[in-house]
């Protein structure tokens, strides 16, 4: 089988463009299936998720295009992490993934002919099961990279690690001759043993890269699927199609402003200048639809900065002095008085009640 790279690599299609002809307005949700993979592990272990969790099992809507907040998932993964003292939780829950778990979306995917097809299917149907961080495929000489990015912000190790063990064992569960990633890298800080990552997806595993990937050789994507069936894909499709257009359009102005600032903020702070030549708009033009939306740039910017140090301090393996580098302060002091002003508390007292 000839796989076009070119059918899969997104990679060429830059923030600019997608601003300029509007992108989806994640909902930083996943689907309620998706979260009782959690409920079920503990409960297997004779564990009640929602007296633990005082949250109960998550019930999915008629319509199917509900979800559960991305930042109450990420607590839930570290609430039962700290309770079954397993720091590899995420490896643990990818290993039970079933079709079911990924709705309409793990259906599709079975029944797709091969694996370069169901990634593909994957690309475009996405926002069905993580509408949170987009994925992006690059083609290379013999390998293809799914990729996720920083820029809609960072939930912590656990939501990564679930999420990326999860589609490699789903993948593996599709085909008769499993085949082990070329690579796969984390935006998160290495942990102490990695030994466990590197048994669990048979290649090797790198941390603290400037986004989260996996490395898939072409011959693997090659590889046929054990439940192929055209009919029932058909069928398949058209419901996850109908789901799809259900979801929110095209984002606003004051998000593409966002995600720009959040780009740009590992290089320092950014400025409306440089903010608006990666939106494609003049400087004035973006005061101008900022005040249209009732914001400013420095408004904006020191949203994103709260929500993603909120986010990075969730990670415990971040120092504070780490996060104000991360959210481009160069002076650590400078970081937690913009911090107290925006909470009232301080990053390490905030840190301290969030945990």
């Amino acid at each position: 089988m000839t796989i076009d790279v070119s059918l899969l690599d997104n990679s060429r299609q830059s923030p600019e463009s997608e601003a300029a002809l509007g992108t989806p307005q994640r909902r930083r949700i996943v689907p309620e299936t998706f979260v009782q993979l959690l409920y079920e592990y503990l409960d297997a272990r004779g564990i009640a998720p929602e007296a633990l969790f005082e949250y109960p099992w998550p019930a999915v809507a008629e319509r199917g295009s509900s979800g559960v907040e991305i930042d109450l998932w990420a607590q839930l993964l570290a609430v039962a992490s700290a309770h079954l003292k397993d720091p590899y939780l995420g490896l643990h829950l990818g290993e039970t993934i079933t079709p079911r778990h990924l709705g309409v979306l793990g259906y599709v995917l079975t029944a797709c002919d091969s694996l370069s097809s169901a990634l593909l299917k994957m690309d475009r149907y996405q926002r069905l099961v993580f509408d949170v961080t987009p994925m992006a495929i690059r083609g290379g000489e013999g390998y293809v990279d799914l990729v996720w990015g920083v820029e809609d912000g960072r939930y912590g190790a656990l939501v990564d690690e679930t999420g990326i063990a999860v589609l490699v064992q789903f993948c593996r569960n599709l085909v008769r001759t499993p085949q082990p990633p070329l690579a796969v890298q984390f935006v998160n800080p290495k942990p102490r043993d990695i030994q466990p990552y590197q048994e669990f997806f048979g290649c090797p595993v790198s941390f603290g890269r400037s986004e989260t990937s996996i490395r898939v050789s072409l011959a693997t994507l090659a590889l046929p699927l054990k439940t192929a069936d055209p009919s029932l894909i058909a069928v398949m499709e058209r419901q996850a199609e109908r789901l799809l257009q259900s979801l929110p359009g095209e984002i606003g102005d004051v998000e593409i402003v966002r995600k720009a600032i959040a780009r740009q903020l590992h290089e320092g702070e950014p400025d409306i200048e440089s903010v608006s030549v990666a939106t494609g708009y003049s400087s004035r033009t973006l005061q101008r639809r900022l005040k249209t939306a009732g914001s400013t740039f420095r408004r904006e910017l020191a949203q994103v900065r709260r929500q993603m140090a909120e986010a990075y301090l969730r990670d415990t393996r971040l120092s504070i002095a780490d996060v104000a580098l991360l959210l481009g302060y160069s002076e650590h002091s400078a970081f937690s008085r913009s911090f107290k002003e925006w909470t009232g508390v301080t990053a390490q007292r905030w840190r301290e009640k969030s945990r």
